[in-house]
């Protein structure tokens, strides 16, 4: 099969369906939703290698990506998110309220999933709206069960990596960096695969996602290190002054919305023409 063809319908559908606009509105909702999805999946996967080690490994990503500035923020997002011991009444609602704000930027990306796919807008009962928000909180717990999985991967790599280094030191830092890419590759792949498959309201089938995950996935790693370094060199944080790491995280979710549509588009295009 030729991928050029479906390339080239991708982004031709990908321009005329404005994904400017699209990333613009997750990465607003992204930031109300971020401090309970941030919550939710530190406690989960904090169950297995506790909440600090948990918080260490997300903020130690966020540095790397943005800044420490930014991770700092993340941190004080994720504090200040958690539930306080108090009556069981006010931790139920606690625990609704982080539900229903950890939902809500998967329940816009749904909207714009949909749209990618044509799917005919419909009546929300109320059914369908709880359905939608179950959908979303599976999105958030998968996040939570990858987290995990990225953990227990990192510390395998880093054991191997220090038995390696015992013998050949030069050689473990290069290993290091290359398990490193392949099972962040498929770590993300696998999320991006959850995310065409769970959230439109279309049955796809799931070689027809995975290859548009993978893709997804591929680009996502390229411009993670394109934008950390458009970050670093451009500093666009700067003019914003005290809101500058906040900014960064809007950029940074934008453009990683920018990223998804495109691969959400592609699977639309390789569906149509594989």
């Amino acid at each position: 099969m030729n991928f050029l063809k479906p390339l080239k319908e991708t982004y031709l559908s990908w321009d005329k369906n404005d994904p400017w606009a699209k990333s613009a509105v997750i990465a607003y909702y992204a930031l109300f939703s971020l401090p309970s999805l941030l919550i939710i999946s530190v406690h989960f996967a904090g169950v297995f290698f506790g909440r600090e080690a948990v918080e260490g490994r997300i903020t130690g990503e966020i540095s790397g990506l943005i800044g420490k500035q930014s991770a700092d923020l993340i941190q004080t997002m994720i504090i200040n998110a958690a539930l306080s011991e108090s009556s069981v009444l006010f931790i139920i609602f606690g625990v609704g309220m982080l539900v229903f704000g950890a939902t809500g930027v998967f329940f816009q990306l749904q909207k714009a999933l949909n749209d990618i796919w044509s799917v005919r807008s419909k009546k929300n009962t109320i059914l369908d709206t709880l359905k939608r928000r179950a959908i979303s909180f599976g999105m958030v717990l998968i996040i939570g069960l990858l987290l995990l999985i990225s953990l227990v991967i990192t510390t395998a790599i880093n054991a191997l990596s220090d038995v390696i280094g015992n013998y050949y030191t030069e050689l473990s830092t290069h290993i290091v960096e290359i398990l490193n890419f392949i099972f962040s590759q498929i770590i993300i792949t696998s999320l991006f695969a959850a995310i065409f498959t769970l959230l439109p309201d279309v049955k796809i089938k799931w070689r027809t996602n995975f290859i548009g995950a993978f893709l997804t996935a591929l680009l996502f790693l390229v411009g993670k290190y394109l934008i950390g370094f458009y970050f670093a060199k451009s500093d666009p944080a700067s003019i914003y002054g005290a809101a500058g790491s906040l900014v960064l995280i809007l950029l940074w979710v934008y453009y990683t919305c920018l990223i998804l549509f495109f691969g959400a588009e592609f699977t639309v295009n390789w569906a149509i023409y594989r």
